[in-house]
């Protein structure tokens, strides 16, 4: 069987034979490449913001293998990939996706158009026991396919959305900083400019975690909904939403890091990088220089289920169990065991929640999405969520005198 291995390289196409398939160091990852059989019929690309192939391998026929590898080892196995492909002729071929460094673990996506995603699970003919290999039997023609680990939420996406969102009149579009490679870290105020009480929200430290914000994007938009509920607590409290804290990372396809191979969610005690500052002094500012009372703070990712990680449930914070009753209020309107809690997850390491609870005394919560959760599933707890969060909030604000807990 003839093998003929494409590497990735961002000036040129570099075509080595099987005795150095596994000589070759690991390429660096590039979104500008692309990839045609030998044939000149069937063409992959990731020349696009997000596109993550590190290795393609024609086996002969209409048999591809992809390599996909992590950014850097050690590395949380959350393995990422997103391609396209087109054939000139009609045809289905089979592409196995085989892991170093990591394993399968976001099912496919596919769409023709970028716009509109389906699962694509039933496109899998084979899995290695270990998760090591899948291999995918993909319909392909002259009109392209796009297939990735989970949609494709990006950051000029998230820019469209937070301008669609800037058309509202209590809605202020702004930066809280650059990142690593000058990309914008956009910033979002929802709500009362004047108003002394905050909630603060981000979304995609790690750059796969789609679903995340996914989630975030639905439970904004629920604070800006025309319900009376949600005008009620536009009046009384602003929100603070950064929806891609990790723009380096989600343009390049990377697992976990940003472009200078940092966990952001392991740099909340150092802050070495331009990303996490940002947002760190961003909090600070809006509690120290603007006297802002900060009620609440969330940090959207992705899971294999949903769940609410928390500090320690003993741990005092601003506003006295509040956490414990808003999970309460959503599971009883969603079901119970709709959001889990766990009060122990990464209690001693330096993220975002163990940072915001310990320094400014307010409930943290990293909520978890999962990664396979049907979509209108998470639009409905998302949603859901939101609006139990703005009734407790009004009603605890309520009880309290204008200069409590400041």
């Amino acid at each position: 069987m003839r093998r003929t291995t494409f590497l990735i390289c961002a000036a040129c196409l570099l075509v080595v034979r099987p005795p150095l398939l596994h000589a070759d160091p690991a390429p660096e990852p590039s979104p500008a490449v692309k990839f045609q059989s030998q044939d000149k019929v069937v063409s992959f690309e990731t020349d696009f913001a997000g596109g993550k192939i590190d290795q393609l391998v024609e086996l002969g026929g209409d048999d591809f293998e992809i390599l996909i590898r992590p950014e850097n080892e050690p590395i949380n196995d959350s393995a990422w990939y997103a391609f396209r492909v087109h054939s000139t002729n009609p045809r289905h071929i089979n592409v196995r996706l085989r892991y170093e460094g990591g394993s399968h673990r976001y099912e496919p996506k596919i769409s023709h158009n970028r716009v509109e995603w389906k699962s694509a699970e039933h496109l899998i003919v084979a899995r290695h026991p270990g998760g090591q290999e899948v291999t995918l039997r993909l319909p392909v023609s002259d009109q392209v396919l796009w297939v990735a680990g989970q949609e494709l939420v990006g950051n000029k996406d998230i820019a469209t959305w937070v301008d669609t969102l800037a058309q509202f009149p209590f809605v202020e579009s702004s930066l809280a900083g650059r990142s690593v490679q000058d990309r914008p870290i956009h910033r979002l105020a929802i709500g009362n400019p004047d108003s002394k009480e905050v909630i603060y929200a981000l979304s995609r430290q790690h750059p796969p975690e789609v679903t995340g914000t996914i989630g975030m994007m639905h439970f904004i938009e629920a604070l800006c909904s025309d319900t009376e509920l949600a005008k009620r607590y536009r009046a009384e409290f602003l929100t603070v939403g950064i929806p891609i804290a990790n723009p380096d990372g989600v343009a390049k396809g990377y697992w976990r890091s940003n472009a200078n191979g940092v966990d952001l969610n392991r740099d909340w005690l150092a802050f070495q990088e331009p990303e996490t500052r940002s947002i760190r002094d961003d909090l600070v500012r809006l509690r120290g220089e603007q006297e802002k009372r900060l009620w609440l703070f969330l940090d959207f990712h992705s899971t294999y289920n949903e769940v609410f990680y928390t500090v320690p449930k003993q741990t005092k914070l601003f506003p006295e169990g509040f956490t414990a009753e808003w999970l309460k209020s959503l599971n009883g309107r969603m079901g119970d065991s709709t959001m889990l809690r766990d009060d122990g997850h990464n209690a001693h390491r330096s993220t975002s929640k163990a940072w915001v609870a310990r320094e400014l005394g307010i409930h943290a919560v990293t909520y978890e999405f999962g990664d396979e959760t049907d979509r209108e599933r998470i639009r409905k707890i998302a949603i859901g969520s939101a609006e139990e969060m703005m009734k407790i909030l009004l009603a605890r604000k309520a009880k309290l005198s204008p200069t409590a807990s400041r």
